[in-house]
Order: structure tokens, then sequence, then C-alpha cells
């Protein structure tokens, strides 16, 4: 025998713990083409289970300390949020369009805990993202350079994908 850690059950045949399909799958949406993608897996998971899609768009505002420039933020975070709501129900409406169950989530937070929160609010059974955002797409990097932007802060993704007791799915 070898000296290697395994499981107590290790020598019993390998075994497909009984799951249920998904009641609701939540997606992280930021309208980039990895996001697309995952709305689309959303979609044909749902198409085979039934489940409710809900799409969430989080958006960061800028924030400023004095009154400075509180007309000029102020401004912007209503244009930031119109355009999140504008990307959210466009997605939705698509959904909706292909027979599914949908409905959309603006919030404006930090992308990842928006998308925490929403799971646990709404007790969803998996979440499907994109691998990589629409930052990320469009700051142009690539390779190396983008696996260290990763590790540094790592995606969103990356984040919400470390969590126990979550269900993941990450697509290209």
């Amino acid at each position: 025998m070898s000296d290697l850690q395994r499981p107590d059950d290790w020598e019993l045949p390998v075994a497909l713990p009984q799951l249920q399909p998904p009641a609701r799958i939540v997606v992280g949406f930021d309208g980039s083409h990895a996001a697309e993608t995952a709305l689309s897996w959303a979609e044909v998971l749902a198409s085979v289970s039934g489940a409710e899609i809900i799409v969430v768009v989080a958006f960061e505002a800028p924030l400023t300390k004095r009154g400075r420039g509180a007309t000029y933020v102020e401004t912007l975070r209503r244009e930031l949020r119109a355009e999140a709501t504008e990307l959210a129900e466009e997605a939705t409406t698509l959904l909706l369009g292909r027979g599914r169950d949908a409905r959309a989530v603006v919030i404006q937070g930090e992308p990842a805990a928006a998308i925490i929160d929403v799971v646990e609010d709404e007790e969803a059974d998996l979440v499907v993202l994109g691998r990589r955002g629409l930052a990320s797409e469009l700051s142009g990097l690539s390779g190396a350079v983008e696996r260290l932007r990763v590790h540094l802060g790592g995606s969103v993704a990356e984040r919400i994908a470390q969590l126990d007791g979550l269900n993941v799915l990450v697509v290209g």
C-alpha cells in the first residue's frame, strides 16, 4: 500500500452523487464576450432543467470625499446605472425570447460581492461566469501580463470559484 493519504472510502467503486437540477442559475454579466458565453451556457442548462436565470449586472461608481466633484460624480453614477440596467434588460429580453424564465438584477458595488449577495439572497443553485470580464478584455493584456494581473488581484470568476459550498461554472 502506498504512503499517500487517501479518503477512508478510497477502495470503494467510483460513484455519482445524487444531484438535483438547478432551480435558479445566476449569471454574472458585464457584456464581455466571455459573459455572452456564460449567458449561453446558462440558457442551455435552463433549457434542460427549467431553471430560472438571474442576470446580475454590477457596476462600481466613483467616490468623492467633498462637494467639489459631487455633481459630476452623481451624474456619472446615474449614467452607469442606466447603462447597467440597459445591458441587463437586453440580456434578459434575449433569454425571454428563447422561452426561458429570466430576470435581471442591477447592483452598484464590487462585482464579486454583488454576485455572491444575489446568490445568497436568491438561494441560487449554480453560478455561471465568464473567465475574463470586460475590464480584462478591454485592457488588451494577454499572456504573462494577464496572468500576473489575475494572480495579484484575482478575477471576479476566480474569487467566486474559490468559495466553499458554491457551485460555479466558469466558461471560456
